[in-house]
């Protein structure tokens, strides 16, 4: 990246009111990548680009076109305001996540609960299926969310595993060892959290 470039960087970020904390929050960035983009020791990925010009409220022609800095950086404060606060589009994830909160899943649920009773008898364990609600909402939510870490953190992981083990138990008589698999649970947000630890570590040394 040129210097004019990343000097316009600067001043769009102070333009717009963010510090380098709060932009890099809202990219998902460490905040060492903003200071590199701003000192011209790196480039913002294509996906960061498009990111900073919808945040800003421009196009990325725009965003790139140095030319048009006068015009940028003297709008109204009431314009400057509202780009700021103009929320970034939404991922086909997060499209997806708030189409499956808007379908009626518990009365599939309750209908499929009357289906297995009427038909099989199995009222009990099959009050098990009311389990997959709240574990069909949170994935929803979670796919909602913009930032992967964030999105598997808020992945219904111990919904289901408890789900899981209630199944071996009731319709398998096998309670123990089956237990162990409440284990998962600390070790899968263990592993999230060395992931994405490692991830902006890497992503650090490489900008």
């Amino acid at each position: 990246m040129n210097l004019e470039i990343a000097t316009r960087l600067v001043q769009l970020r102070k333009a717009n009111g963010y510090s380098q904390e709060a932009l890099a929050e809202k990219l998902g960035v460490s905040r060492q990548a903003i200071s590199k983009w701003e000192r011209a020791e790196s480039s913002p990925d294509t996906d960061n680009l498009i990111a900073l010009a919808s945040l800003y409220g421009m196009t990325l022609d725009t965003l790139l076109n140095t030319k048009n800095d006068a015009y940028i950086l003297n709008g109204t404060p009431e314009e400057t305001e509202k780009e700021k606060s103009a929320p970034l589009p939404k991922t086909e994830l997060q499209k997806k996540g708030a189409a499956l909160l808007k379908f009626p899943f518990p009365i599939i649920a309750v209908l499929l609960y009357l289906a297995i009773g009427y038909f099989t008898h199995a009222w009990h364990p099959g009050w098990l299926i009311f389990l997959l609600i709240p574990i069909y909402y949170h994935y929803a939510a979670a796919l909602t969310v913009r930032k992967p870490k964030a999105r598997l953190l808020t992945m219904p992981v111990p919904e289901v595993i408890l789900l899981v083990y209630l199944f071996f138990g009731f319709v398998c008589s096998i309670w123990s060892p089956t237990w162990i698999l409440f284990l998962l649970i600390p070790l899968y947000y263990w592993l999230v959290a060395c992931f994405y630890k490692e991830k902006m570590k890497s992503s650090e040394e490489s900008d």
